[in-house]
Order: C-alpha cells, then sequence, then structure tokens
C-alpha cells in the first residue's frame, strides 16, 4: 500500500470490492478486511487478478480486520 498526500492510494493483495461509495469503501484484502472512509472517493483502477486497486480522494481513515480469525475465535468458543 502506499498513499500520497492522503489523495492517492494504491494497494495490493485486494481479493474483492465488497461495498463502496464516494465516502466509505470495503475491501476483502489477502489480510483480512479492508474500510477506507474519506471524501470523494472513487476508483482509478481496479485489477482483481492482479490484486491491484488505485483510488483517489480523501482519505480520512483506514482500518482492517481479520475476520477469519474472529470466525475461529467465535466457534471455538462456541464448543467450550
Amino acid at each position: 500500500m502506499s498513499m500520497n498526500d492522503r489523495k492517492t492510494l494504491m494497494l495490493t493483495g485486494v481479493k474483492e470490492v465488497l461495498a463502496f461509495d464516494e465516502k466509505q469503501m470495503q475491501l476483502l484484502t489477502e489480510s483480512g478486511e479492508m474500510n477506507i472512509n474519506g471524501e470523494n472517493l472513487h476508483v482509478t483502477t481496479l485489477l482483481l487478478e492482479e490484486g491491484r486497486m488505485a483510488l483517489e480522494g480523501r482519505v480520512d481513515s483506514i482500518s482492517y480486520s481479520d475476520h477469519g480469525a474472529l470466525m475461529r475465535r467465535g466457534l471455538r468458543g462456541l464448543f467450550r
């Protein structure tokens, strides 16, 4: 991932775009889920077969979660 002046973001490891609008993007990456929040966000490049994505706009925050790990922990708790 590289970001230039919170206006241009280039990502690798992107597997799927789960949801997006001009204020939020929710992605599935090789490392888990990624959420990007900002203003006037728009995709300039999307090459899922290569795992690459680029977007422009004002990036306010980026957050990650590993849903696979959360699911494994949750299921383990059910069988204790």
